[in-house]
């Protein structure tokens, strides 16, 4: 057996998210089945960590193990995204070490969140306009928004920004960096950290637009990343999911592909 890594692309409007469902309508799924289809070989794949349904990856990472030498990069690329449907690509495949592990040797994720304006949307969605990305109507204050954006560097604790009934017993995380970057026409909030809560990062991109939006403050961000904080009044809500996308997972020393894929700006 030779264990490869992969990198894939999708567009998960259309998946709940990248871990296998019962339903079957994970990108997990379509990957499984398309392995199956040209190996004739049950494939089980590994990945990086879930996405939320509805949310889509540059660069999601996953690995599994095939037998056989006849199985290059080259022909595993181009027998996959021959088998897959037009919403998912795997753009990358190496072999890799056999102890090297797609979620357990994570050092980093860097996450893009997309907002645009919803005036620039008022002739509607032309077919030609990128579909990935919220939207919002009053454009927020930069100088509170990079305030409250400063607060949430390093380790806090996140029970706040999840599902309730999906909070772990320890809801502390780390992110190692976040910025906003205002673009033409777009603003983009970049978050990277080795791991998140379930629908964290949505919860953030809306608290901070609330806050630089003056509909919460400052200081009542900062409290609820307090352990055992009170409940926010009104409550947070996530942003919309196909505004997320993942851009990249790094591995460090365990690095399995060379630089090519998007990073922040800066």
């Amino acid at each position: 057996m030779r264990r490869f890594a992969f990198v894939v692309s999708y567009d998960g409007r259309g998946f709940q998210g990248w871990q296998s469902q019962i339903r079957g309508n994970a990108v997990q799924d379509r990957v499984e089945e398309a392995f199956c289809r040209l190996t004739q070989e049950d494939v089980r794949v590994t990945g990086s960590g879930r996405t939320d349904t509805g949310v889509s990856a540059a660069g999601q990472v996953f690995h599994c193990d095939l037998s056989g030498e006849k199985w290059t990069p080259e022909v595993l690329l181009r027998g996959l995204n021959h088998y897959l449907p037009p919403t998912v690509r795997v753009v990358r495949a190496a072999p890799v070490a056999p102890d090297f592990h797609a979620r357990h040797d994570v050092v980093r994720k860097i996450y893009r969140y997309r907002w645009v304006p919803l005036s620039a949307r008022g002739r509607g969605v032309l077919p030609t306009d990128s579909p990935f990305c919220g939207t919002f109507v009053e454009f927020p204050d930069w100088s509170i928004l990079q305030q409250a954006t400063k607060l949430l560097e390093g380790s806090n604790d996140f029970s706040h920004f999840t599902i309730r009934k999906s909070c772990p017993e320890n809801a502390r995380r780390t992110i190692d960096a976040i910025r906003w970057v205002a673009g033409a026409g777009t603003l983009d909030l970049w978050v990277a950290g080795r791991g998140f809560l379930h629908m964290m990062i949505r919860y953030i991109a809306m608290a901070l637009l609330e806050t630089g939006q003056k509909k919460r403050s400052v200081e009542s961000l900062r409290n609820l990343l307090h352990d055992k904080s009170p409940p926010p009044v009104p409550p947070l809500q996530p942003a919309a999911p196909e505004g997320l996308s993942l851009i990249r997972v790094l591995y460090g020393k365990k690095e399995p592909f060379p630089p090519g894929i998007p990073v922040p700006p800066g």
